[in-house]
């Protein structure tokens, strides 16, 4: 299959303020909504970030609940909304219900919404209750870390021996993850692309290279991710915290993107 690069790795991103963007799967979802979080910012459309599961404080974004938020001229130009503090000092999620009225509530504002959790693993299995998506969301992105292929399943994939799924039930924890598995994660029935809703248009990132060595497998899997003709773009980010790099590729099939 061939693709190229966008000019620019953003240029899919709406940029209108109102959308809901949600990011489910593993592997570098929260990075990659702070990234996003400030290119909106650079384009004057302020941000409100949240959850619809828990997330760790994010340093730098300052976080409220909706009953502790200042008066509108007063907030920052990115925040961070949830729904108080659990027990390990997480903050909690809001309702899907919640989040799908922030774009009302914040009408000049692009809301960013994590929609499930990975306990800081690269990949996952899901429960069947998740990713809990708001109804409003106008774009997903499809969230999973390159950093578990070459690594034993049972040391980079989340819930292993918790969640039963019957695609990779062949796996042991000391099976070697490969760009095979991987893509049945991605693809197969149930996987992380069928938990996105059918109305709902898809990008795959991925995440981790700038620890990537094997790129004939990360661009071969690539390529037979946008086969799927759900996912016409796959973002390859590197997002170490000196200088994040991202580029985007288009399944090129002699048209326009």
């Amino acid at each position: 299959m061939n693709f190229a690069f966008l000019d620019q790795w953003e240029e899919f991103l709406p940029r209108e303020a109102g959308h809901v963007i949600s990011l489910m799967g593993s592997g570098g979802k929260t990075s990659l909504m702070r990234i996003l979080a400030e290119r909106y910012a650079a384009w004057g459309i302020p941000a409100v970030l949240t959850t619809t599961t828990r997330s760790e404080p994010l340093m730098g974004i300052p976080g409220f609940t909706l009953e502790e938020l200042p008066e509108p001229s007063l907030l920052p130009e990115i925040l961070f909304l949830h729904a108080g503090l659990d027990p390990q000092g997480k903050w909690l999620g809001l309702d899907p219900a919640a989040v799908d009225d922030l774009g009302h509530r914040f009408p000049d504002r692009i809301i960013l919404a994590e929609v499930d959790g990975s306990a800081k693993k690269p990949i996952k299995l899901h429960h069947e209750d998740e990713p809990r998506w708001p109804s409003r969301t106008s774009l997903a992105l499809v969230v999973m870390g390159t950093a578990a292929v070459g690594s034993p399943a049972g040391r980079t994939l989340h819930r292993f021996g918790q969640v039963f799924w019957s695609p990779l039930a062949g796996l042991n924890e000391w099976t070697v993850w490969e760009w095979k598995h991987q893509l049945t994660l991605l693809l197969g029935p149930g996987g992380y692309l069928d938990r996105v809703p059918a109305d709902v248009p898809a990008v795959l990132a991925l995440t981790g290279l700038d620890e990537e060595q094997d790129s004939i497998g990360l661009f071969g899997f690539a390529g037979e991710a946008m086969e799927d003709q759900r996912l016409p773009l796959v973002m390859f980010c590197a997002l170490g915290e000196e200088k994040p790099m991202i580029r985007t590729a288009w399944r090129d099939d002699g048209d326009s993107p």
